[in-house]
């Protein structure tokens, strides 16, 4: 039986953290369930492991389960749409955070110029969500 104290000890690293994959938009599926920037917090690789296997088997799950699921009224691809806008938005906001960063903390070099970039591209974000929306707006 563990003792209680070792439950509280620090885990010892065992190897190189993980890190968010470099993905292929054609392969979008194969990275349905948890965010990235979620998934960045858990740098066990075992761990980031077990979060992309579960957010692996909820995405099979739900699409096993898609018949017994009641039908959005605004139907399959609005309801499509509008989720990729609510991560566009997220994502706006997490670049538009990273961008703050910039003037709040000193940062090695390179990393000013990343969080310039970060904001700039959160506003690109923004343009093409609200170009989403307005289409979303102007169609039944």
């Amino acid at each position: 039986m563990t003792k209680s104290t070792d439950l509280c000890q620090e885990p010892q690293p065992t190897s190189e953290p993980a890190g968010p994959p470099v993905l292929d938009p054609s392969r979008w599926e194969d990275f349905e369930g948890f965010r990235e920037t979620f998934l960045l917090n858990f740098t066990d690789p075992q761990d980031n492991a077990a979060f992309r296997n579960l957010g692996r088997t909820l995405y099979n799950l739900v699409l096993e389960a898609a018949h017994v699921m009641p039908v959005h009224p605004e139907g399959w691809i609005r309801i499509h749409v509008r989720a990729a806008v609510a991560d566009l938005r997220f994502l706006q906001g997490f670049l538009a955070f990273l961008a703050e960063e910039r003037g709040e903390v000193e940062l090695p070099a390179g990393e000013a110029e990343l969080c310039q970039t970060a904001g700039e591209k959160a506003l690109s974000l923004g343009e093409i969500a609200d170009a989403i929306e307005a289409q979303l707006a102007l169609t039944p």
